[in-house]
This record gives structure tokens, sequence and C-alpha cells, in this order.
């Protein structure tokens, strides 16, 4: 993969920067070297030179997973990025840049005398260097308390910043930063040595040794902080919206439409007025799924998105149950599936519809209703369902029966001649920038049309 990504770093890489509070947020997805360990970091060239950007010290055992990358380390074994055309010595920072490394990763086990694994950086004109030491119930900062945390139980993102021009580094575990008792940052991480100039991950001494699985890892030029504050998000600012207008040739009741391919359609009746996309199934089984373009060429395995639409359940038919209309949204991590009906809300977690959670007992038929699910990109539990403003459901389970055909994209129609009913759809939106929190729409915007 050649490296092509330089969003932030000329622009913000530098500042004069004293506290947390000055830092500029910014999301890991945006860093200009991203490893998302689809494959082994060791067959990686992000910034397309012909030269692997790390290499392995030692034997040890690594796979690829649909989590990401397993690796076993014992004493002594780990990757490190320190050849002059490898990744870290190309990225180069310096002094003056500062840099920030985010590592997304589980602790699986921990078989050295002192820690599990260790990520360690170093740059060539300075004697602060970073090393965050991982034990399955906690983060050191070398051999200093960063935090007591289960490091097994989860996916866990940890974030290193160095300020340039400064001795200093601050550092932050799952998006809250870590304080050490006498300051809000923390020193050389590294003291016996200095400008070895590498990156290194896993088992870097004798007194490690473990298994992790590793999400991604990610560095830019720059010291910047992961974004908090308001992590809220009206539809009308996603970035894709299918607003079902009559011209939009994105989405339509037949099979020309450029972004959605509708299947088994012979025999419904389907139409699309005024904003609104009627379906009456008609006894037949009917359904639309996105294209590669629209949805599954730019949602990947830790891509954490957010899904609105818009709809009003006219009819269910379906013997011994109320489930009208299946919405299906998927990344190659996680499929999440939920089923509305005219007075139920459930979330499936297999194959079976009768295997669900019910989220919701209101009325979904007498006027319209706005449903927004949410994936966090980070574990396969992270979905989260909220129903005209109210969450009625939190880290919600993946359905792991549903992988394949139906893999990386997002599905709304009819699945199955065992749902069966008419409904209307207003609008779908999506945004795979975050997994956001509901936020009413501004006023003027008036969510339920009739």
């Amino acid at each position: 993969m050649k490296h092509t990504t330089i969003l932030v770093s000329a622009v913000l890489a530098g500042a004069a920067l004293t506290a947390p509070a000055d830092l500029l947020q910014v999301d890991s997805s945006q860093f200009d070297y991203k490893y998302e360990m689809k494959q082994l970091i060791t067959n990686e060239d992000v910034d397309g030179n012909e030269t692997v950007d790390f290499t392995k010290n030692g034997t040890f055992i690594d796979s690829t997973t649909e989590e990401g990358v397993s690796a076993t380390f014992s004493a002594n074994n780990y990757y490190i990025s320190n050849a002059n055309g490898g990744a870290w010595r190309v990225f180069a920072p310096a002094e003056s840049d500062g840099y920030t490394i985010e590592l997304c990763m589980k602790v699986i086990t921990q078989t050295g005398s002192g820690f599990s694994v260790a990520l360690q950086a170093s740059t060539a004109d300075s004697n602060c260097d970073a090393q965050l030491n991982f034990r399955t119930g906690q983060v050191m900062w070398d051999y200093s308390l960063v935090k007591k945390m289960d490091t097994t139980d989860d996916f866990h993102t940890y974030r290193i910043a160095k300020l340039p021009g400064e001795n200093k580094f601050y550092v932050w575990c799952d998006g809250t930063q870590a304080k050490n008792e006498e300051n809000e940052y923390y020193g050389d991480g590294l003291t016996a040595y200095g400008k070895l100039n590498r990156l290194l991950f896993g088992a870097i001494g004798g007194a490690y040794g473990g298994k992790v699985e590793i999400r991604y890892l990610r560095f830019t030029k720059g010291a910047y902080a992961p974004i908090s504050g308001d992590k809220r998000k009206a539809s009308t600012e996603f970035k894709t919206k299918y607003e079902m207008d009559a011209n939009d040739p994105r989405i339509l009741p037949d099979t020309s439409a450029s972004d959605w391919t509708i299947n088994g359609a012979s025999g419904a009746i389907i139409s699309k007025d005024s904003g609104i996309l009627s379906v009456n199934p008609n006894g037949k089984q009917t359904f639309w799924t996105t294209t590669d373009s629209a949805w599954k060429n730019e949602v990947t395995a830790n891509t954490a998105f957010t899904v609105d639409f818009s709809l009003k359940i006219n009819t269910c038919v379906q013997d011994n149950g109320d489930r009208t209309l299946l919405i299906w949204c998927a990344s190659p991590r996680a499929t999440g599936v939920l089923l509305v009906g005219k007075n139920h809300t459930y979330w499936q977690t297999t194959q079976s519809m009768n295997d669900n959670i019910l989220l919701d007992e209101s009325d979904n038929h007498s006027s319209k209703h706005v449903f927004r699910i949410s994936y966090n990109g980070a574990t396969k539990n992270g979905f989260t369902v909220w129903r005209d403003g109210v969450k009625i459901g939190d880290m919600l389970p993946y359905n792991p029966n549903f992988t394949k055909p139906a893999y990386n994209f997002i599905s709304f129609g009819r699945r199955g001649t065992t749902i069966n009913g008419a409904f209307d759809i207003d609008y779908i939106r999506w945004d795979t920038t975050g997994a956001y929190d509901w936020k009413d729409p501004p006023k003027g915007f008036t969510m339920v049309i009739r």
C-alpha cells in the first residue's frame, strides 16, 4: 500500500504546546502511517519505497485473524522498524516535530516475569524516548504506573504524544488522559539509552513475554490528543444522505440505481414519490443492498459508523411475530441486525429471527420514526440503537451467523419470506467517521413528515 495520506502533520506539527488543552484533537484514522493489521506488519510497505516497514527480531508465531493480527512473543522477540528504508526512519520525526502513536490491542496472556509486551519509540536527535509497558492488569511508563486496568477483557486504545521541542509525553488509555503523581506528563521512558531511532513492539527484553491481538498501529508527526467532548451528531450533518427524491438515481425502485442493488422485486409494489420510498412486498422477497462503491470500499474492519433511517411500518402479516423490516449494518468485523415491526423493535442475535433481544414495544405504524444504529469499530459487541433520540440498546452483540455473502455492506429491506408487510422509508443517512450519539436535528427540520 503506497503512502499518500499527509493530512495533518505538515500544517500542525511544531506548534508550541504546554498542556493537553493546547493540543489539537485528531482521530488516528487521519494519521500518516496506518497499519490496520489486514496483513502481517512485516509485509507492509506503507510509504511505498519498496522496503518493508517492519522486520522480526527472533522467531515467533504471528498470524492474521478476523480481529487483526495475533502474535505470541517469547523473551526478546518483537517487531522492529530501524532500517534506513523502513517506516520509522523514513518517517523521521525530529525533536522539533514531536510525534503521536496510537495502538489498539488486547493482551491475551503474560508469560514474562515483568511484562507481556512493550511499545517503544526513539528518535535520532532526542534522549527523551517513549516506552509503554503492558501487563495483564497494568499499563506502565517504563516502571512507573500509568493505570491499573484489565488489559485482557477487550481491545483497548493507547495513545502516546511526544511534545515538540520538550522532554514531555502525554498518555491516554481509551481516550482518558493518564497522569502521574507529580505532573500530567511523563518524562524519558528509556533512561538507559537514547537516539536509537527506532520503533519496537513486542517482548523487547528478557522479562517480557506473552500473547496479544493487535487491531491497529498508527503514527504521525505532531502531538495530538484524541477526540473528546461532544460525540453527538445530527443526521443532517452526515456525509451520505438518501432523501428518496424522485430524481435521485442512487436509489430507485428498479435495478438501474447506482448505489443500491434491488433483488427479488418481481411482483412487489414499489414506488418513490414525494421523498418516500414505499414498499409492499406483496408476498415476495424484496431487498436492497449497497454497491461496493457506496459502502464496502470505505468501511474497513476498524471503521466506526452511524446510520439513521426514518421509516413507517404499514402492515405486518408474519405469523406469530411482529417483524416487517430488517436493517443490516455490517463491517468486515461485525454485523448488526435490527428487526422493526408495527409495535416491536428487536435486535437479532443468530440466523433465526426467534433469537433476538426485545429493545422496544412502541408504536411504529401510526407515524414515521427515526432509528439510529452506531457501531464503535473496536469490538464485535459495539452496536448501539436509538429510537427517536431515546437509546433503546447499548453495546449490543454482533450476529455471528450473518457474515457471508452480506459482508461489508448496509442492507435494508426484505430478507426471506418469513418477514412480510409493507413499509415506507423517508430517508437513509450514514456517516463513516465515527459512532455518534443522537443529536436533535437543527430547528426548522421536520423529523416526522406525516
